[in-house]
């Protein structure tokens, strides 16, 4: 499951729009969207913010080997 799965199943749990989580976090709705789309960690990366509005946080860990 990727980023953007896991933030609109919590989003949906939520009964939060993206409007409203971006308000929540003082971006615009659009950037919201576009952090969305493309899921870069940069330093102008907007997921820090995001995760942490909805109680979540990124792990990293060894892929499973097949």
């Amino acid at each position: 499951m990727n980023l953007k799965t896991i933030v609109k199943i919590e989003l949906a749990k939520r009964e939060m729009t993206q409007t409203e989580l971006a308000e929540q976090i003082g971006i615009p709705q659009q950037s919201l969207s576009r952090t969305l789309r493309t899921p870069a960690l940069n330093q102008r990366s907007h997921w820090p913010k995001i995760l942490d509005a909805l109680g979540l946080e990124l792990v990293v860990q060894p892929k499973k080997q097949s």
